[in-house]
């Protein structure tokens, strides 16, 4: 049998739900088709209702888009047939094809742009092992932070009690690519967050 690998990437959110990934997800402002396939994601991982509702009318008006004078979902059936990569799954479509709403391709960068947002607002992305890729062995855990508006330090601390035996340090930085900022995140005292033992974390808590 195939070694089963553990996984070493998570998206967490702001309740302390982690779910692992094989790579972290992100919207494009310039590639609506990669905000389409974090959307899918992030409609079946949201807690909040409204955002599931925002990534319903992004899918409806890039369907929209595809031919104005087209049925959404047929233009969206055949689309995904058409193209030689993931960016939206036909079992998706199919389960939420009743509740696409009316939308209007106009809108489209719009709702990119807030998909994008509400992604990097409720999730925060995690990697064991390095800070964007992992290295076998290696016990640094790397926090991202998107959403410098919310404290995360609940979150954290939940995912150090869950995976404190495969963890040895702990490293909080910006995420650059969604925030534009590079640099460690400070704690309470205003000292960076640069490999700290996570026993020392979590007992200071």
């Amino acid at each position: 049998m195939p070694m089963i690998k553990s996984p070493t990437a998570w998206m967490l959110r702001q309740d302390g739900e982690a779910f692992p990934v094989i790579q972290h997800l992100y919207g494009s402002l310039e590639c609506v088709e990669e905000t389409l396939y974090a959307g899918e994601w992030l409609y079946k991982h949201t807690s909040i209702p409204t955002t599931q509702q925002l990534v319903l009318k992004l899918v409806a008006a890039y369907g929209k888009s595809l031919y104005p004078h087209g049925d959404v979902v047929d233009n969206l059936r055949q689309s995904i047939q058409e193209k030689p990569y993931i960016f939206l799954t036909l079992d998706f479509v199919e389960k939420i094809a009743a509740q696409l709403p009316m939308a209007e391709p106009s809108s489209l960068e719009k709702l990119n742009c807030q998909v994008t947002e509400k992604l990097n607002q409720e999730f925060l992305r995690c990697r064991l092992g390095g800070l964007y890729n992992t290295t076998p062995g290696c016990r640094d855990l790397y926090f991202r932070v998107s959403n410098p508006a919310f404290d995360w330090e609940p979150a954290i601390l939940r995912f150090l009690e869950t995976h404190g035996e495969e963890i040895e340090t702990v490293t909080v930085v910006w995420d650059e690519e969604s925030t534009g900022r590079s640099g460690f995140a400070l704690d309470e005292q205003g000292k960076p967050v640069d490999h700290r033992l996570w026993k020392e974390i979590v007992l200071s808590h």
